[in-house]
Formats: C-alpha cells, sequence, structure tokens
C-alpha cells in the first residue's frame, strides 16, 4: 500500500498536512437500541472517545456524529489506532479518505487515483455501502469503478480477491478505506451504571473487572490487603492498566481496607477449615460497603466455579449470604487457559503473574460444603470492631492519576542448603501448623509476636519462613531495614516439605 503522503500526492491535496487523519467508526450493539436510548449512548460514547484522545496526548481533533457512524478528524499518527480500539461500543473501524461528490462520476474518478497503484499487480473487488438518496445504487458503485480499476489490475475475483477496494457514500460525502481495524465492541462505559470488583491482584480478577467494563459500567476497585506494601504496588500496578488503557470516560479508583489484622484474627478464634470462607465473608461485606458509598449496583468476582476450594457452588452461595447486594461471575464457566489468554490480550498478564499468593489463611483442608449455621456459630467468635475498623481507614488510590514507585523491595532469598551453621531459622506459621510438621531446627514465633522475642537474634543470621515465602520475603525486608540480617527461605515451607 502505498503511504499516506503519496496517496496525498496523487490527490493533489495541498490544503491536508501529512499527520491528518480521517477515521470511521463502526459502532456495534448500541444501534440496535431504541431512539432514545441510542442517543444517549452516542453522546456517551464520543465523550469517551474525547477522554481517550486527551488522555493519550491528542489535542487537535474533531468527532462529527453521523448517527450510525462516528467521523474521527485527528492530528495524529498510528499510535491512535490503539486508543481507540479500546474505547469500548467501538466494534471497528477504518482509515478513510473523505470527498465530497456531485455523481457517479466524481466517486468513480477519485476512487481510480486513490486505487490504481495499491492494487496493481493484484487481483481485486469492488464492495460499496451507500445510505441517502442518490440517483445510483450500490451495485453501480461496484460495476462503475470496478470496470475503471480493471486496467491497473491482475484481474478481478468476486469471492476471493488479494485486495478489497472498499467505500462507503453517505449524503454527499464518500469515504474511501485505506485501513481497517477491529476493536472490542461492548457497550460505551458509564451507560449501565457502576460495579465494585473485588481484586486481588491475579489473573481472574483482573478480567472479570474487563468484561464488565466491556458491558459498560463504570468499575471501581476494592482488594482486602493481606500482605505487604510491596503486595499492594503490584496489585495497583494490575488495576492501572485497566484504569489507563480500558476506562475511558470516568475516573476509576481502587479502595483498599488492611485486613491483615482481621486475618490473624479469623487465624486465631476460627476453626480452620473454615477460615477461607469466613474471610471471603468479609471480602464481600467490604465491597457492599464500598457498593453503599457510591451508589453502585452490583459487585463483580473473578471466581470460577470449582477452581479452588472457596469456589464450590455451596461454598459461594454461602459466602453470599453474607450481602444483599448481587455478585456477578463473568468468568464462573471459563477455564484457567481461557482466562490467561484474555489477560495477555488486555495486557494485564505480565503484572498478575508476578503477584503471588497471600499465604495469611491459605488451608490444606477447606471445607467444601459450607454449612450457614456453623458460619454463624464461627463468626460469633469474632470481634466486628475489628472489620469496622479496617473501614475506618481505608485508603483511595485515584488510577488515572496513580503515580507510585513500582521498584520492587530489596531482595533477600535464600535456598535451604545455603542456611549459613549458625543461623536461627524461625517459621512464623500459626502454631498449630508448625506442630503438625516443620522444618527440623527451626523455632516457632508467629508473625504477631515476633516483635517481642526477634532481639534475642540480631547476632545471628534469621532465616524467616512462612508458608509460601511471600509473607517471609516482607518480613525479612523490613528485619533488614532495623539492622538485621535476615533472608526469607524460598518457595516456603511448602516448598521444603515438597523437596526434603
Amino acid at each position: 500500500m502505498k503511504s499516506l503522503e503519496n496517496l496525498l500526492k496523487i490527490l493533489n491535496c495541498n490544503d491536508i498536512v501529512l499527520m491528518d487523519m480521517d477515521i470511521l467508526i463502526r459502532l456495534g450493539e448500541l444501534t440496535l437500541k431504541s431512539r432514545r436510548s441510542r442517543r444517549r449512548f452516542m453522546n456517551r460514547l464520543i465523550d469517551n472517545i474525547r477522554d481517550a484522545l486527551t488522555s493519550n496526548g491528542y489535542k487537535e481533533y474533531e468527532i462529527v456524529n453521523m448517527w450510525s457512524r462516528i467521523l474521527v478528524k485527528v492530528d495524529g499518527d498510528d499510535k491512535i489506532f490503539n486508543v481507540l480500539r479500546r474505547v469500548f461500543g467501538i466494534v471497528g473501524f477504518m482509515e478513510v479518505v473523505t470527498r465530497d461528490f456531485d455523481d457517479l462520476n466524481d466517486i468513480v474518478s477519485m476512487g481510480v487515483e486513490i486505487y490504481r497503484d495499491i492494487i496493481r499487480n493484484k487481483v481485486f473487488a469492488v464492495k460499496a455501502k451507500r445510505e441517502g438518496k442518490h440517483s445510483f445504487r450500490s451495485i453501480d458503485v461496484n460495476r462503475e469503478l470496478g470496470k475503471a480499476l480493471t486496467p491497473y489490475a491482475k484481474g478481478v475475483d468476486l469471492k476471493n480477491p488479494d485486495i478489497w477496494v472498499k467505500l462507503e457514500i453517505r449524503g454527499n460525502k464518500v469515504f474511501y478505506y485505506l485501513r481497517e481495524f477491529k476493536a472490542y465492541g461492548g457497550l460505551p462505559i458509564g451507560t449501565d451504571g457502576r460495579i465494585i470488583s473485588l481484586v486481588s491482584g491475579g489473573f481472574d480478577s483482573a478480567v472479570a473487572s474487563w468484561y464488565a467494563l466491556k458491558r459498560g459500567a463504570e468499575v471501581h476497585y476494592f482488594h482486602a490487603q493481606l500482605a505487604s506494601e510491596e503486595y499492594l504496588k503490584k496489585v495497583l500496578r494490575v488495576v492501572s492498566i485497566l484504569a489507563k488503557n480500558w476506562s475511558y470516560g470516568y475516573r476509576p479508583k481502587m479502595y483498599v481496607a488492611d485486613y491483615r489484622p482481621l486475618a490473624a484474627m479469623i487465624r486465631d478464634r476460627i476453626r480452620r477449615d473454615y477460615r477461607i470462607v469466613i474471610l471471603k465473608r468479609f471480602m464481600y461485606r467490604g465491597g457492599e460497603y464500598i457498593a453503599d458509598l457510591l451508589k453502585a449496583d452490583s459487585l463483580v468476582t473473578g471466581e470460577v466455579l470449582g477452581q479452588v476450594s472457596s469456589q464450590t457452588l455451596r461454598n459461594l452461595k454461602v459466602s453470599q449470604e453474607a450481602i444483599k447486594i448481587p455478585v456477578n461471575r463473568p468468568l464462573f464457566g471459563l477455564d484457567k487457559d481461557d482466562i490467561m489468554k484474555i489477560a495477555m490480550e488486555i495486557g494485564t498478564y505480565e503484572s498478575s503473574k508476578v503477584v503471588e499468593e497471600v499465604c495469611a489463611l491459605v488451608e490444606r483442608f477447606p471445607v467444601l460444603r459450607a454449612s450457614s449455621k456453623v458460619v454463624e456459630e464461627e463468626e460469633s467468635k469474632l470481634d466486628f470492631r475489628v472489620f469496622e475498623e479496617s473501614l475506618d481507614n481505608i485508603r483511595v488510590y485515584d488510577l488515572r492519576d496513580l503515580e507510585y514507585d513500582l521498584k520492587p523491595i530489596e531482595d533477600y532469598p535464600i535456598e535451604y542448603d545455603e542456611i549459613p551453621d549458625n543461623a536461627v531459622l524461625i517459621d512464623v506459621r500459626p502454631s498449630n501448623e508448625y506442630i503438625e510438621s516443620h522444618i527440623p531446627g527451626s523455632i516457632n514465633i508467629p508473625q504477631e509476636e515476633l516483635s517481642e522475642y526477634i532481639e534475642d537474634y540480631r547476632d545471628r543470621p534469621i532465616i524467616i519462613i512462612c508458608r509460601a515465602g511471600v509473607l517471609s520475603k516482607y518480613i525479612a525486608y523490613i528485619l533488614r531495614r532495623k539492622g538485621y540480617k535476615a533472608y526469607y527461605l524460598v518457595g516456603g515451607f511448602e516448598r521444603f516439605r515438597r523437596r526434603y
């Protein structure tokens, strides 16, 4: 294909600069709406396109509402295509050359000037679309333009050409296609209320949030913090990708509640097999609290039927009984491979894959068919003021403006075979887990008691052990900052047990 510069030279358009682009946008299912709803959806889509362009540095542009199409005239470059394809409500668009015409002869003569070099040595076919009243039909355009272009081409094939010559005629304007692009469809964000996404930073919750955005919801995020500030940064990185690349038209925010004291209380007071279900109920409650604040209509989660123990049908039912607001689960029937592919497509995969599983309450034998009665009995052991305090101290992040240090914390890993002879091995898991099984020679100081006893080991290398190596990494980092020679055991106790 000739460059746009050559095309403009062919057209002898001295009034157009090289960077001027016309982009004709195809609309999706919003064209099926009633006239009143369609007007509202169109206005919102245009606002979202405007936000997308401005947010990505495009200052000079014009947006024309053509009812069944939107024309964007912009001083831009090829990067704009990747911006527009991420605006929901757009199913595709074409880079076009736009011209006025008086009759069919004008359309044919301008078409020849544009396409004669493009189709040279190629088999082609013409496909015209027309809207409005004209003295000719679409088939007349196909026949006459095709006849005029045939001398420049290798041949004509109406079923399987090397190249399609496509154009649209609307009123007294004709749009000659240069390039076509697919977008993601959906509905314009902001046309169907607000929703709160419960996010962990992993693959599932990010993809579920993306699906909610695609269907026109304003998505805000709730994160129950169970690990370190460094872990929180990783979660912020994931949701900021959604906010900055897919959330045009509003200001998405993430609400963070520190659930670490709550998790510690659940670990200490709740029977082991019910801990995960009860923690999940508090996550739902936190999401419902934010939904009430923002007047949101629903929660969305990345839960998949049967993927983990907390996502059996019975456990999901019992977990959801804690709240009144509906919970949407767009990934309910997807396989993990399907979710990973979508994460790659939307750009969250690389950031999500470094978000480790938090080992705060991961149990080896959790209940698979929870009882509502048992849950009620177990929750009566808890002090709900701890949960309420976490909500009173929620932190709010504006994800579109978010600037934070993504540099990883200093890392002090150690393998079991590398542990020096004079090191002290401190297992910070709950005492019942330590008693059940532990690394020979290690001592048990649960995380909440560590500050009371750690001073005794200031002069020795300290190896911190947790279940999976996530919590211990953060503890080692904190101890290093206090002057201790601390390390964390790579992979935690679970990795040691598998290997040794």
